[in-house]
């Protein structure tokens, strides 16, 4: 196995170590944070078009197989990192490995069918896998949704963080403000009827000042048959005196 350590987006690495007519030869990849299925494509001379390797991540290790065939030839085998989507795709690095030239093997066959059926299995196991995602992702936003509505088992923590039961806190202080308002209807009689108790005393009467003027004099009266307050004046003073 090959191993190209990159630290960085564009990088070209060379690599030696594979022998010709070695076979079942991976390519380690490290550094680029690739995704759990992305491509590699193997060029070297005597190809008209670059041979597509699909490569695979798991528990954070990218590998990707070397075709047998480029281990057939001495040239030497360059890999091009290829990510790709739906809108867009880009070559990212290079590896560049040098392939040691030897005699062939008496009755040495290589058969890229079984390349081709371990990269068909691996993509089946793949696509289930995030079809597998994609439902539990489903389903936690079902549960979500259903907690932020009314709350949900797997969620106590919204028990009182939800929907319904700000609607429900809404609902019961919308009931209250009629009953608070009867409250404080209550509450104001009871004042005024105290406030009229402590104004009429123990005789039950409530006296006003009045006012009256009598032969040019301006008198007070608070109980007309209790006393009275007269006022004259004298130069610039005006005074007055209490009469019982």
């Amino acid at each position: 196995m090959l191993v190209a350590n990159f630290k960085e987006k564009d990088e070209e690495i060379e690599l030696e170590g594979l022998w010709q007519y070695d076979f079942g030869q991976k390519l380690q990849i490290t550094g680029l944070g690739l995704p759990e299925i992305f491509e590699v494509h193997f060029f070297w001379q005597g190809l008209e078009k670059a041979k597509i390797v699909t490569g695979h991540t798991e528990n954070e290790v990218s590998s990707v197989d070397i075709p047998n065939e480029a281990l057939v030839q001495r040239r030497m085998i360059t890999a091009y990192i290829y990510l790709s989507s739906a809108e867009e795709g880009e070559t990212t690095n290079t590896v560049r490995m040098f392939v040691n030239k030897r005699p062939a093997p008496e009755n040495f066959e290589v058969s890229e069918n079984v390349d081709l059926f371990h990269y068909t299995l691996m993509t089946v196991a793949e696509y289930l896998r995030q079809t597998k995602i994609a439902t539990n992702e489903t389903n936690n936003s079902v549960i979500d949704a259903e907690a932020w509505a009314h709350g949900h088992l797997n969620h106590p923590e919204r028990n009182e963080d939800n929907a319904w039961y700000y609607a429900e806190q809404v609902k019961k202080e919308a009931a209250s403000v009629s009953g608070r308002a009867e409250e404080a209807k209550k509450d104001i009689n009871k004042y005024v009827q105290q406030k009229e108790h402590e104004l009429k005393g123990e005789t039950g009467n409530v006296y006003f000042a009045a006012f009256r003027v009598v032969n040019g004099r301006l008198k007070m009266y608070s109980n007309q048959t209790v006393d009275k307050v007269c006022f004259r004046r004298t130069g610039s003073r005006l005074k007055y005196r209490l009469k019982i």
